[in-house]
């Protein structure tokens, strides 16, 4: 828009003086360029001048001025030095021309003109060279992932990793940074694209519409430019702003790319074998040891965990890992090919049978017949009978009368060929004789027998140690025999002593039969009266089989140390890659790469815009001072635009109205993610994610989506800055030629904030701070959320299902001390196992069964957490003071020299009631000396047994002291100490009394699911509280000590130990945990008295579980049945659980962006009130610039009438930047007002400083003023 005033133009020239400028001095080859037009057919011009150059000392001919009053000098470059200006006093100031008479050459002219130079300046992002790298980079990242894909599949994953949140973070966050560094380079090429597309048009069809002219793609929104760029054919455009597109796509399936993964693997491992079987010989002797009985008796009962290197069937050579002798563990177990050894027994049955001879004697000695008698017993397979004489007796008048027989080896016949005979054999057998019915003689009732021969041979077994069960993977055929003694002699060293049998034959029911049956757990009433070939059989090899690999590992096994080689099978946590998600990554790479090839192909030679870059302020200056055809064109299209110097435009993402609802969503992001935050920590997590499926793109991409699009805002802002930046600083301050060349949008992110930081522009400076930051805002959201297992509870409700009450029978019977019997195994060698305790029962405390909710799922990892009452049996103890108690001793000497010690002690028990004392005595028979030490110290233990309280009940003892089965408290005293036969003396007496009774604790309970079914969880034992402790009410009957400890032998010489009694043998090693010399230290009391009492404890609560457990029906048991409150976990939930850190740092981020937003709201409402701008952050953007400035015809439009052409030097367009800025040194240039002092008008450009025949007026805002009429010939600096 232009304005005069009143001035003519030629007084105003006379008045002014020439107005000059010094210059450097240009070469003399300097290049200067001529547009050339060519008229056409039609009468229409075409431009074909861009890349057409001229030289000054030589024109083209026939080529006419554009304008008659425009006289560029085309003098030689000697003339120019000394000119004032780079055009004639009457020149124009301007860039428009009239279009009249213009001749345009032709465009298939242009090569064979005489002196033409190619463009040859490229944008840098548009180069081949960078579009080739970043197709190879595509390309490169396809195959990439199509391999990793492959060898992930293959190798079920990538590699190994670390299960944590810091590498859980790193392959979430790492492909999302990655991708967000790629994207922010190819947001080069599309800025690039979008700028240049204009010229490129142009390049490549210099007829361009107007439309194409008044282009500018810099400030659409992403949709318009698909539309506008596919409709005008601008597949650049399109094409690049597609791979952008995709890459945010890829940006957002980034972090569901990678997982880790846990796996198994297995790798060969280093072990050191601790012992061998090889080294048994036939001269091997078995010292006896019960501990084989009852460990096999606590399996077989309870399902107690064989001890280490002992399978079912067989044992196997123990093994470690390391120095340290480690072994392998649940996670990590250890495999390896040992020497397992089995035994097995064959036997061959009784085939007939005959008494060979037979002698009765009527009432021998007066006990009765005695009978003397031979059987000659066939067996199948064997060639020779086997003949046995016998002996019996039994009392008149004695119906039956049973004879047993156990033979080793030496006794049996040979050859037998239904047996291997590689090992001793022996002959088992059976008879009775039977009155006839007249009752007239006697007959042998068929008797029952069995030849059986025990195997042992060695093999390799393959074992699996995972430090708790051992399992058993494989067993080979190969088999040596191994040479043992008798294995039935082993057998028999490794029972309890009422089950040893003698010698060669057995009496009574002694034997193995009788040993089997008692295993089992049935009492003597129930064994059969009549005896069977085939329970003998049944007998001899249940024997073996049950007790076979417990005496091979107690036995057998011999210490040796070797070394050998194993396999681990390791959890390890390996990185892979998600399949449906790499597939849509290949497809997107492989199509971005094609894109990519296609743009190299099409458009390399269409890239080469000019012979420098046009769309600056001074580049557009130079093209268009070169291609007057341009500006008048444009100007035709636009006019005299009102735009740059009234116009109210403001970029979208800038408007107040953009800035308010964005401010508002990102509040309410911040604030949500504050929320959530809160919830997830007080809520253990925000949701319960299932395992299957891709739903985890909910919180990977879907959160990433948003943090995209607040990046891209904050992006755009910064965006819109940036490009504003150069008028911006114009519009403020004097600039020279490097700032009106330099374009901080068309720079990367550190640099441009860098040069803002330099030049004070404080909006791009923040904006640009922030791109940074929230350019990781997106990977950081990735990893915002990630799945954590956290248990979750559910309340819930169990019915009691049983209850306890005294047993109905309470006489004593047998089968009840069979039941006692069951238990024994529980007390030895607990550490060697786990122990798998009866169902509602753990150790010595004793549950309620509740009824299981059916809608709980035993599939899930589900646990129940309860806290009911338990019955256990509490003691109370007290330990006897000297005065209490009368210990004394006297020894005796055998023939053979040894001396015998006894004790005997006299416990004085108080009653309050009574003047006169009770008082209990007990001999102790503390044995003989040790023959290796017989100056050792002799140890001692026993027990007074009474069933009342010998403090209150005093007068009662005598009669309580019988074995009774009905009694609800027990009052057990004992007695321990350390006798010196060097001293004769004491060395040390302990005396405790104690009260055994029922109590009941509340105790929390975790419950699990075994086999579909809720169990204790023995990993969680129960915790009971005793502070809750309380009277059983009603109480159960409390059993004796009778039958409730396990006879074991404690080896040595016999009469050693004679002094410890059985309750207090199975504490001592190998049976229990105690030294034996822990019975004459002070300062184990406690442990002696807790490891009684646990013993006892825990085989009365075991017992009760069996014999006092009772179903609550209608007419026994509490009514209504009680209802105990439980929480039902399940501990496989997974959460999905914000990470506190990153949502700190989110949230900062976001802040951040919060308070620019808002100081940038709260710097345009000042602005708009006049405050001043010294302090203020936002950018006075309102009307600094029309939208789509950055077109062609905008640039003509704010150009067409500035002085900046007249001040360029000849053939600049040529010259490099430093050249081009050195002969601009030391002019300013401004945007704003400017009058032309030779006709008065004023226009709204951006014009040279210091000119006097084109004055600067001012900025924008003077536009109120000019049209007032206002102006002053001085210069209105405004800021």
């Amino acid at each position: 828009m232009e304005y005069r005033d009143d001035i003519p133009c030629g007084r105003r020239k006379e008045s002014q003086k020439p107005y000059s400028i010094r210059r450097k001095p240009i070469s003399r080859n300097t290049l200067s360029y001529e547009p050339i037009h060519i008229e056409t057919s039609s009468g229409t011009t075409i431009n074909n001048d861009i890349w057409r150059p001229r030289e000054e000392i030589n024109l083209i001919a026939n080529a006419e001025p554009e304008f008659s009053n425009t006289s560029r000098s085309i003098e030689p470059s000697s003339k120019s030095q000394n000119s004032t200006s780079y055009t004639h006093v009457n020149a124009s100031h301007g860039l428009l021309k009239a279009t009249e008479n213009v001749k345009v050459a032709g465009i298939d002219e242009e090569s064979n003109h005489k002196g033409y130079v190619a463009a040859s300046w490229r944008p840098t992002w548009l180069h081949p060279l960078g579009l080739a790298l970043f197709a190879s980079l595509f390309l490169f990242l396809s195959v990439a992932l199509a391999a990793m894909l492959w060898y992930s599949n293959t190798n079920n994953g990538l590699f190994e990793s670390r299960q944590s949140l810091l590498h859980t973070y790193l392959w979430r966050f790492g492909p999302t940074a990655f991708l967000t560094i790629l994207t922010i380079f190819w947001a080069r090429v599309e800025l690039q694209a979008m700028m240049y597309m204009p010229w490129i048009s142009l390049r490549s069809g210099p007829s361009l519409g107007e439309s194409d002219l008044a282009l500018d793609y810099t400030t659409m929104l992403l949709p318009l430019v698909f539309s506008r760029s596919f409709r005008r054919r601008h597949y650049l455009v399109f094409l690049v702003a597609s791979i952008s597109a995709l890459l945010k796509v890829q940006i957002i399936l980034a972090p569901g790319l990678y997982s880790l993964t846990g796996l198994q693997v297995t790798r060969p491992i280093g072990i050191l074998l601790q012992d061998t079987f090889d080294s048994v010989t036939p001269e091997t002797t078995y010292t006896p040891d019960a501990s084989v009985y009852y460990r096999a008796r606590a399996q077989y009962d309870f399902n107690v965990d064989y001890p280490y290197g002992v399978a079912e069937g067989f044992a196997f050579q123990t093994f470690y890992t390391g120095s340290d002798f480690s072994r392998g563990t649940v996670a990590n177990p250890v495999t390896a090919t040992v020497g397992g050894l089995f035994l097995d027994t064959q036997c061959v049955k009784l085939n007939s049978y005959a008494i060979l001879e037979q002698h009765n004697i009527a009432n021998y000695q007066g006990r009765g017949l005695y009978m003397n008698f031979t059987v000659k017993l066939q067996f199948d397979g064997c060639e020779e009978p086997v003949i046995v004489p016998h002996f019996d007796a039994w009392p008149s008048p004695r119906p039956n009368a049973t004879f047993w027989g156990l033979q080793t080896d030496s006794k049996v016949g040979r050859p037998c060929s239904g047996l291997p005979l590689q090992a001793p054999a022996f002959l088992y057998y059976n008879g009775v004789f039977k009155l006839r019915s007249d009752n007239s003689s006697e007959y042998l009732h068929p008797p029952a027998a069995v030849i059986c021969e025990p195997q042992a041979w060695l093999t390799k077994v393959q074992v699996t140690d995972d430090g708790v069960k051992p399992k058993v993977m494989a067993v080979y055929d190969e088999q040596r025999p191994l040479s043992t003694p008798n294995i039935m002699t082993m057998f028999n060293n490794s029972l309890p002593p009422k089950d040893i049998w003698h010698a060669d034959t057995v009496s009574g029911w002694t034997g193995p039969l009788s040993v089997d049956l008692r295993f089992r757990g049935h009492a003597t009433t129930e064994f059969p009266e009549v005896v069977t070939t085939d329970m003998l059989q049944d007998s001899s090899q249940n024997i073996t089989r049950r007790l076979g690999p417990f005496a091979s590992h107690y036995h057998l096994r011999q210490k040796e140390s070797t070394s050998g080689s194993g396999t681990s099978l390791q959890r390890i946590v390996r990185l892979t890659i998600n399949p449906k998600i790499c597939l849509a990554m290949i497809a997107l790479f492989i199509f971005n790469a094609g894109i990519t090839a296609f743009l190299l192909w099409r458009y390399y030679h269409y890239t080469s815009v000019w012979h420098r870059d046009p769309a600056t302020l001074l580049g557009s200056t130079m093209f268009l001072s070169n291609h007057h055809d341009i500006t008048n064109r444009a100007a035709e299209i636009k006019g005299p635009s009102p735009d740059w110097n009234s116009g109210a435009f403001t970029p979208l993402v800038l408007k107040t109205t953009s800035r308010v609802v964005f401010c508002i969503f990102t509040m309410l992001l911040a604030s949500s993610l504050v929320v959530t935050l809160r919830h997830s920590e007080t809520s253990n997590g925000l949701a319960t994610i299932e395992e299957d499926g891709y739903l985890h793109l909910m919180w990977t991409s879907f959160p990433a989506t948003i943090a995209l699009a607040v990046s891209l805002y904050i992006s755009s802002c910064d965006w819109s800055y940036r490009d504003l930046a150069t008028l911006y600083q114009l519009s403020r301050a004097t600039c020279n030629s490097c700032d009106l060349d330099r374009s901080l949008l068309d720079m990367l992110g550190l640099r441009a904030l860098y040069y803002s930081f330099r030049y004070r522009l404080w909006s791009v400076t923040v904006s640009q701070s922030l791109a940074l930051v929230c350019g990781v805002l997106t990977s950081l959201v990735s990893i915002i959320f990630t799945v954590e297992v956290i248990p979750g509870s559910t309340p819930a409700q169990f019915q009691q299902k049983t209850w306890f009450q005294i047993r109905d029978n309470v006489g004593y019977e047998l089968d009840y001390t069979a039941k006692q019997e069951m238990f024994n195994g529980l007390w030895t060698r607990r550490e060697e196992g786990s122990l798998t305790y009866p169902e509602n029962t753990f150790d010595n405390l004793l549950f309620h069964d509740f009824e299981s909710i059916d809608t709980l799922d035993p599939s899930k990892n589900l646990s129940v957490a309860i806290k009911t009452p338990a019955t256990k049996v509490e003691s109370q103890c007290t330990q006897l003071s000297e005065d209490t108690y009368d210990i004394s001793h006297y020894n005796t000497t055998a023939t053979n020299g040894r001396v015998g010690y006894y004790a005997a002690i006299v416990v004085r028990f108080c009653d309050p009631g009574n003047d006169k004392p009770t008082r209990i005595k007990k001999d102790i028979d503390l044995g003989k000396t040790d023959p290796a030490d017989p100056l050792g110290s002799i140890y001692f233990s026993g027990m007074i047994q009474t069933q009342a309280n010998p403090v209150v009940d005093g007068c009662m003892l005598e009669s309580q002291l019988v074995h009774s089965n009905l009694t609800t408290a027990l009052y057990p005293t004992y007695v321990w100490g350390a006798f010196d036969p060097a001293q004769n003396n004491f060395s040390f007496v302990a005396v405790w009394t104690c009260k055994y009774s029922w109590v009941e604790v509340d105790a929390e309970t975790n419950l699990v699911f075994s086999d579909g079914r809720l169990a204790i969880d023995p990993e969680n034992p129960p915790r009971p509280d005793m502070a809750s402790m309380r009277p059983l009410d009603p109480t159960l009957d409390l059993n004796t000590w009778f039958a409730m400890y396990p006879e074991v032998d404690l080896g040595g010489t016999g009469d050693q130990f004679k002094g410890v009694e059985g309750p207090f043998r199975p504490l001592i090693k190998p049976y229990g945990t105690l030294d034996l010399s822990a019975f004459g230290d002070e300062g184990q009391q406690a442990d002696v008295m807790q490891n009684i009492y646990h013993n006892y404890a825990l085989s009365s609560a075991q017992l009760a579980n069996v014999v006092n457990r009772k179903p609550i029906t209608a007419e026994s048991g509490p009514s209504p049945a009680p209802v105990v409150e439980a929480t039902v976990y399940d501990n496989g939930r997974r959460r999905l659980v914000q990470n506190p850190t990153i949502t700190y740092v989110v949230v900062g981020i976001l802040g951040a962006v919060i308070l620019f937003n808002i100081w940038a709201l709260i710097s345009a409402s000042i602005r708009r009130c006049g405050g001043g701008n010294s302090w203020l952050l936002d950018m006075d953007a309102r009307g600094l610039a029309p939208d789509g400035f950055r077109s062609i015809a905008a640039a003509a439009s704010l150009l067409r009438n500035s002085n900046a052409a007249a001040h360029l030097p000849p053939g600049s367009e040529m010259m490099s930047s430093d050249e081009v800025h050195g002969h601009m040194h030391g002019l300013g240039f401004r945007l704003g007002w400017f009058r032309r002092e030779c006709d008065q008008t004023r226009h709204y450009t951006v014009g040279v400083m210091g000119d006097p025949a084109f004055n600067y007026m001012g900025v924008r805002r003077s536009s109120k003023r000019a049209s007032a009429g206002s102006f002053r010939k001085e210069s209105v600096l405004e800021s």
